[in-house]
């Protein structure tokens, strides 16, 4: 496995697909390595060394490109949006206004074909809905660069929401700007493989002995990271409501698995890739104790001229936005990726070798989960049942009342 900086060092190759996009002979694919991560495979023969493929490399020298240092910082949520979302519906509300307002397209993460996890495009509002929630593992790009640069040469409003590096890569990729693009990146930990996600899905399937037809990795309507998994049996519907619980969920917050050049992020900073940057306001209620935050809220930089253009629009053309000016110190207080790389754990060696000669479910009673896990099970079942004891309470006084 190589990359184009000819280092063959898997910590500079963040997977973008740029080089495969602007090859003009088509002379590159991305190859699997043993965890799992694509990584580009170059045909010498019929290569022509014209070094397109490393000048458009996110991850070599060639690429420079950074917004403001102070953007625009803001606190927000959509009292209507943010139902179904897994922060404050910020990214739903701008998705819809480019499909609704500019006949845009939008493109995001989504799950296809037993939840493998690929960037694709809609220019719908049915459509969007798949593109809403968090994914914690790396999308597969495709030829998704080559679509979005067609349609911008066609006129047409793009708006695209990945990883930073993703940005990064399609900004190197097109080499220019472009007045119909619009470049959200999020505040990422780093991205898991897809084949770990696909041994969680085996597991769980094995596990409840039924095919998993929907997966959560986040809480919709509040906050919190979380197992949310139903199957083909309708009465298996799982809901760990901790990511401690959750095997999948404890090696990601605790950074075991991912890829490498995750740990040598060069986008995890201010200024930032995108045109705008969405997440997680964590610890919010601190800097704004009356705003209500029981459902998520999300963070909102405006890093360029385009960004605060869109946020305003939004604003403009709904009564629903709710949003609060902030401060990058305050923002970025509880969401250190927004500012620092993820360190990668010296456990990182270990487990996708032990996933490959133990077994996955080895490892996830083992590695994958928590010295107190047994304690925490134990409070979650206990809090649960403490709940399910208030509602009942508050179920009798409602039938009392009513006789």
């Amino acid at each position: 496995m190589i990359n184009f900086l000819q280092t063959n060092n898997p910590s500079e190759c963040c997977g973008c697909n740029a080089c495969i996009s602007v090859c003009p002979k088509k002379c590159i694919k991305m190859n699997s390595n043993d965890e799992g991560f694509l990584y580009p495979i170059k045909d010498t023969v019929s290569c022509i060394d014209c070094g397109l493929c490393e000048k458009v490399c996110p991850f070599s020298d060639n690429y420079v490109f950074e917004t403001t240092i102070n953007p625009k910082v803001y606190a927000a949520y959509d009292r209507v949006n943010r139902s179904g979302s897994s922060s404050g519906g910020i990214f739903f509300a701008l998705a819809k206004y480019v499909i609704e307002e500019k006949r845009g397209w939008v493109f995001g993460a989504a799950f296809e074909n037993k939840f493998q996890l690929r960037h694709v495009g809609v220019n719908t509002i049915s459509g969007l809905q798949k593109l809403r929630g968090s994914k914690y593992l790396q999308s597969y790009m495709g030829d998704t660069y080559i679509k979005i640069k067609k349609l911008l040469t066609e006129g047409v409003f793009i708006f695209f929401v990945g990883t930073p590096c993703q940005v990064a890569g399609i900004r190197a990729f097109l080499r220019k700007d472009y007045e119909n693009l619009l470049l959200v990146d999020l505040v990422c930990h780093g991205v898991p493989s897809q084949y770990l996600f696909d041994e969680h899905v085996k597991f769980l399937e094995e596990k409840h002995k039924a095919e998993l037809v929907s997966y959560q990795f986040r809480k919709a309507d509040g906050w919190g990271v979380c197992e949310i998994a139903d199957f083909a049996n309708p009465e298996k519907h799982k809901v760990l409501p901790s990511y401690y619980l959750s095997p999948y969920l404890y090696s990601f917050m605790y950074a075991m698995t991912y890829r490498e050049s995750c740990y040598k992020c060069k986008f995890a900073k201010v200024p930032r890739q995108g045109d705008i940057t969405l997440a997680d306001y964590w610890g919010v209620k601190e800097f704004f104790p009356k705003m209500d935050t029981s459902k998520g809220i999300s963070l909102v930089l405006l890093n360029t001229k385009k960004g605060v253009e869109l946020y305003d629009a939004i604003n403009d053309n709904s009564d629903t936005i709710i949003s609060q000016p902030s401060k990058i110190s305050d923002a970025s207080k509880y969401n250190s990726n927004m500012m620092y790389k993820s360190v990668r754990p010296e456990i990182r060696d270990l487990v996708y070798e032990e996933i490959k000669n133990k077994g996955y479910s080895n490892v996830v009673y083992t590695r994958f989960r928590a010295k107190n896990y047994a304690l925490l099970r134990c409070k979650t079942y206990m809090l649960q049942c403490d709940i399910l004891k208030k509602i009942m309470v508050k179920l009798l006084k409602v039938i009392r009342h009513g006789r």
